[in-house]
C-alpha cells in the first residue's frame, strides 16, 4: 500500500484571497491589503466564498476531500486588535460546522497576514511585543471557541519566511525601524513570532487534546556546483529554515543559528521565560508547502522572495511561465531529510501549480497542472515507502482564488472561478479536467497514479 489507510486528502486557502465580503461583521483593513499589484485586483471580493461557500464545500466532497486547511481573518474577528466582532466570529462557527458536515477535518492557520492594519500603523506589527500580547488574546479566543470542532492548529502560515533577511515583513506587520541594523530587526521579529507561536501550542494542547504543525515554506536549496564552498553557502541558507524545525520539535535555537547571532552581536532581546515557554512547548507535527528547489553558489543569495518568488537557476529543471522550478524529486529529499533529522511526521499541506487558464465549452483542458501534481504525489509515495510518516496532502487553492498579488491570471484551482482581475461577472464555479482526476486520486487512496 504506498498511501497509508485514513491518508488525509484535501486542499488549503487563505481567508483574504477567497472571502470577500470586506466590510461585514466590522472587518478592517488588514495587512495583506497592502500586497496587491495595481494592475490587478484588490481582496476585496475575493471569490465570495463568505456567501459561496456551501457550494464550494459541495464540490470539495464530490472530490472526495477528507481535509481542509482554511485561515481565520485576525481583521474580521478582532477588528481594531483590542474588541472582538462576535458577527465575525459567528460567520467562522457557521463556516467551520458547514465544513465538517460535508466530510472535512478543518485545520485551521491562526496567522496568515491577516493582521489589522492599525497594528501595523501603532505598534510595528510583530516587532512589538504588544502585538505578540494581542495575537495570544487573539488566539486563545479562537482556540476556545473552535476547539471542540477543529483538531489541527497552524499557528503561522510558512514561519520560516519571517527569517528571511532582504525580504519585505510587510506580511506580518513589521518595516525595520530607520538606524536599526536589519539583522537584528529580523532576528526581533522572528524570536517574537516564536513567542507568538509558543502561545498557540500551550493554549491548545489545553483545549480537548488538539494539535499544533509547525509549518515552513521548503525551498530546497542545493549547491550549484560539487565546489565545497558552494556546499557550505547551501548549509548556511538552508539554516533559517532548519532553525524553525529546531524551534519546533527541541523548543531552541539551533545552535548554528544562536553562533551566528551571537558573532554578529545581532541576539534579539528576550524576556524572562521566554526560552523556558519555547522548550515546553514542541509542535505535534511538522507541515510545509513546497513548490520550487534553488541553488546556492558562494556569497549569492539563492532567492529573493520580494513579490514573486525569484530563485537561481537550476539548468537541470524547467520552469513555469512566473520562473518556479518544477522539481518533484525536490520533494521526496525534503520529506526524507526533515523526517530523519526529526523522527516527527510531516504532512504537506500546501503544493500546487500556478497557470493561466482558458474556459472553453465550461470547462478547463489543464493537463499541465494534472502532470505537475501526479509527479509531486508520486514522490510523496516513494518518501512514504521510504520510510517517512506522511499524513497527508492538500494541495493549494482547489477552487482558484487570487493570488498573493490579487492576480487572478495565475490560477492553481481544480474548479475554474469565472472572474477576472477587474470584471468579477458572476463568479460561476466550472470543473476542470482536474477536478475529475483529483476525485479518482482520492478514491483510489493514490493507486490510480500508479496504474
Amino acid at each position: 500500500m504506498r498511501f497509508p489507510k485514513g491518508f488525509l486528502w484535501g486542499g488549503a486557502v487563505t481567508a483574504h484571497q477567497s472571502e470577500g465580503g470586506y466590510e461585514l461583521d466590522g472587518k478592517s483593513p488588514a495587512v495583506c491589503d497592502l500586497f496587491p499589484k495595481p494592475e490587478h485586483s484588490d481582496f476585496k471580493d475575493g471569490i465570495d466564498s463568505y456567501h459561496r461557500y456551501e457550494e464550494d464545500f459541495a464540490l470539495f466532497k464530490e472530490m472526495g476531500f477528507t481535509s481542509y486547511r482554511f485561515s481565520i481573518d485576525w481583521s474580521r474577528v478582532m477588528p481594531d486588535g483590542v474588541n472582538f466582532s462576535q458577527s465575525g466570529i459567528d460567520f467562522y462557527h457557521r463556516f467551520i460546522d458547514a465544513m465538517i458536515a460535508y466530510g472535512m477535518e478543518p485545520m485551521c492557520s491562526l496567522y496568515h497576514f491577516e493582521m489589522p492594519q492599525c497594528l501595523m500603523e501603532k505598534y510595528n506589527g510583530f516587532y512589538s511585543r504588544e502585538v505578540v500580547d494581542m495575537f495570544t488574546k487573539y488566539a486563545n479566543r479562537m482556540i476556545e471557541e473552535f476547539g471542540g470542532k477543529v483538531n489541527k492548529w497552524i499557528s503561522f502560515n510558512e514561519q520560516n519566511a519571517i527569517g528571511i533577511y532582504g525580504s519585505p515583513k510587510v506580511p506580518y506587520g513589521a518595516i525595520c525601524p530607520e538606524g536599526i541594523n536589519e539583522e537584528l530587526f529580523v532576528n526581533q521579529l522572528v524570536h517574537n513570532t516564536f513567542v507568538a507561536h509558543a502561545r498557540v501550542v500551550e493554549k491548545v494542547h489545553k483545549e480537548k487534546a488538539g494539535i499544533v504543525l509547525g509549518m515552513v515554506i521548503y525551498i530546497p536549496i542545493y549547491p550549484a556546483t560539487c565546489n565545497p564552498e558552494d556546499e557550505l553557502e547551501a548549509r548556511d541558507q538552508m539554516s533559517v529554515t532548519n532553525n524553525f524545525f529546531d524551534m519546533f520539535v527541541h523548543g531552541e535555537y539551533s545552535s548554528y543559528r544562536m553562533a551566528v547571532m551571537k558573532r554578529n552581536g545581532t541576539l534579539p532581546a528576550m524576556a524572562d521565560g521566554d526560552l523556558e515557554l519555547f522548550k515546553n512547548n514542541p509542535v505535534d507535527m511538522l507541515s510545509l508547502s513546497y513548490y520550487f528547489s534553488t541553488v546556492a553558489s558562494k556569497g549569492q543569495s539563492a532567492i529573493s522572495m520580494e513579490g514573486n518568488a525569484k530563485m537561481a537557476t537550476n539548468p537541470y529543471l524547467k520552469a513555469s511561465e512566473w520562473g518556479w522550478q518544477i522539481d518533484p524529486l525536490g520533494l521526496r529529499i525534503a520529506l526524507r531529510d526533515i523526517y530523519e533529522h526529526y523522527r516527527m511526521p510531516v504532512m504537506v499541506v500546501e503544493n500546487g501549480f500556478g497557470m493561466r487558464d482558458e474556459l472553453i465549452g465550461g470547462t478547463v483542458q489543464d493537463d499541465q497542472r494534472i502532470s505537475y501534481m501526479t509527479d509531486h504525489i508520486r514522490q510523496i509515495a516513494l518518501a512514504i515507502e521510504d520510510g517517512v510518516k506522511c499524513p497527508g496532502y492538500l494541495m493549494w487553492g482547489p477552487i482558484d482564488i487570487l493570488s498573493s498579488q490579487g492576480e487572478m491570471g495565475k490560477r492553481y484551482g481544480m474548479i475554474y472561478v469565472d472572474r477576472d482581475d477587474k470584471d468579477l461577472k458572476e463568479m460561476k464555479r466550472y470543473k476542470k479536467k482536474s477536478f475529475d482526476w483529483y476525485k479518482e486520486v482520492i478514491a483510489t487512496n493514490g493507486s490510480s497514479l500508479f496504474e
